[in-house]
């Protein structure tokens, strides 16, 4: 037998009467199958709607839970990035700022050089080539640093090359070992210093610039003094008639000890003072005739003797290069020439020797030997 839906929704649904008792009163209201299902699929509808309802605001919900949980974590993933870019952006201000510093301190140090280790033209100490425009910024910084310490390196081998050439220079003048250290701590003595207070900004770990730093200040101090050593015979056209040492006296042939060494020239050639120093002899002094004797810095002094005529007097202040006298044949010679002598802190020493080794040294060749 062939079954009709309506047969099922009539066995579930069927007609019924409702008896209402309200107010003494009896009412029927009849529920038609109709009625039934009208209002089964209104409640299954709305029970639905409920269902739905609440499915999508759980599905809202945790939706809105994972969109904040990936905003929260993209917020923390932004605070790192922001912070790491502020520690490199410090990094790189902290690098800078050591590099101006020692750019400022390598223009120092090069402004400082003493005349003997400028170049005779380019940049003195000039390291390598400029770091390439296109590089990072973390490899033209590494560059800029490297050439800085090359720089430093170049300049670190000069300084102790020039102290090597003037330490054989003292050795082959005659001067005892001894004489750059008491040079330099002399330097250190002088009184006539000052000016206004102006520190070098440097970075006191980096040893290795501060090193050269001190060896310049060093190698200045000891060409400073050294430039006020009498390196230079006193007289412009000349040759030697007598050298430093033992001889035959010129008057008697018997040995004796000459301290000194006679530069013969022409009468009344010129005398001139071969360093800044003060005069503490002027006049007639024994077998030397007309005399002159001048104080240096640094222990030395010079003497003059058979001189025709004197042009200076005790006391005073004489510079290199000044006329002092005219040469002449005084007191105990043969004939026209100038005996000169060099001391050191009362110790003579061979005037030629002192000239011929620190002329070189400070290119100023007025020696000459016939």
């Amino acid at each position: 037998m062939k079954l009709n839906p309506s047969y099922f929704i009539t066995k579930h649904f069927p007609a019924r009467q409702l008896l209402i008792r309200q107010e003494g009163e009896v009412k029927v209201v009849e529920l038609t199958t109709k009625k039934q299902c009208t209002m089964a699929l209104s409640v299954f509808v709305c029970v639905a709607s409920l269902a739905s309802f609440g499915a999508y605001n759980f599905w809202q919900q945790s939706a809105l839970q994972l969109s904040s949980g990936d905003v929260v974590a993209e917020n923390e993933q932004l605070r790192q990035q922001i912070a790491q870019a502020k520690q490199q952006q410090e990094q790189f201000i902290a690098q800078l700022s050591q590099l101006e510093q020692r750019q400022t301190l390598t223009q120092n140090v090069l402004a400082s050089l003493p005349a003997s280790l400028l170049p005779e033209q380019g940049i003195p100490f000039e390291a390598s080539d400029s770091p390439a425009a296109d590089n990072s910024v973390d490899e033209r910084l590494a560059s800029l640093q490297q050439r800085q310490y090359d720089t430093f390196s170049l300049l670190d081998q000069a300084i102790v090359k020039r102290e090597q050439m003037l330490g054989a220079a003292i050795a082959r003048a005659g001067l005892p070992s001894t004489v750059m250290d008491e040079l330099v701590a002399k330097s250190e003595e002088q009184a006539a210093q000052g000016g206004p207070l102006e520190l070098l900004d440097t970075d006191e770990q980096d040893t290795n610039s501060l090193s050269v730093v001190d060896k310049l200040l060093t190698l200045n101090q000891l060409e400073s003094m050294l430039a006020q050593v009498p390196h230079m015979l006193p007289a412009a056209d000349y040759y030697i008639s007598s050298s430093f040492g033992l001889r035959k006296d010129p008057m008697n042939g018997r040995r004796a000890m000459h301290k000194g060494v006679d530069l013969a020239a022409w009468h009344n050639t010129e005398i001139f003072a071969p360093a800044d120093g003060t005069v503490v002899r002027a006049g007639r002094n024994g077998g030397y005739g007309r005399f002159i004797e001048i104080e240096h810095a640094n222990g030395f002094t010079t003497r003059f003797g058979h001189l025709n005529k004197i042009h200076v007097k005790r006391g005073d202040l004489v510079t290199k290069g000044e006329v002092i006298a005219l040469m002449g044949s005084t007191g105990r010679s043969t004939a026209t020439h100038l005996h000169y002598e060099v001391l050191h802190n009362n110790k003579h020493i061979n005037p030629v020797k002192i000239t011929k080794a620190l002329t070189d040294v400070f290119k100023e060749q007025r020696y000459t030997e016939e």
